[in-house]
């Protein structure tokens, strides 16, 4: 089953240090920011990522919805608010059965409304050290670090090794 992360970008903004740093000098850094810390998110995790901007508040606003490398970016129309469009998505996503569907988010009211419609939250401080996590990760398999855990070898017991071993030389 895939995964989908729905992130409610100017919650997530305002919730992690450095991105509301970003937003006190320009508010579009911050919002790149943010694109490009998802971007190597989704593109390591294999997530499916969606971050949605509010823009109910800007006359004329006719809606807004484009892909950046794999990631979905969506601002609202004017008078429609961001957890209108994340409760439409996470219906459309949960409707269809084939996502299981989490929702980057600390507004407590959107988290409850989410749950109901079959959906998991990701309380922003959560969110934040999940990407931590994988872009040290990332920073370590881009240094050569990432080690041998993965590697076969190093999860079967001494027998199934020699084993395999012998059958690779064709003993």
């Amino acid at each position: 089953m895939r995964t989908a992360l729905i992130v409610d970008g100017y919650n997530i903004i305002n919730s992690w240090p450095e991105l509301a740093e970003l937003k006190s000098r320009k508010l579009e850094e911050a919002r790149d920011k943010l694109l490009e810390i998802m971007i190597n998110y989704a593109g390591f995790t294999g997530q499916e990522v969606v971050i949605v901007y509010d823009a109910h508040q800007v006359k004329g606003a006719s809606g807004f919805r484009e892909s950046f490398h794999g990631v979905e970016v969506v601002f609202s129309r004017e008078g429609e608010t961001a957890d209108e469009v994340i409760e439409r998505i996470v219906g459309e996503y949960t409707a269809s059965g084939d996502r299981e569907v989490y929702v980057a988010t600390s507004d407590w009211i959107e988290q409850r409304i989410i749950f109901g419609k079959g959906a998991y939250r990701l309380p922003a401080r959560e969110l934040y050290q999940e990407v931590e996590k994988v872009l040290l990760k990332l920073k370590q398999w881009g240094k050569g670090e990432q080690g041998t855990e993965g590697f076969i070898a190093n999860r079967v017991n001494d027998r199934v090794r020699k084993l395999l071993e012998n059958w690779r030389r064709r003993k």
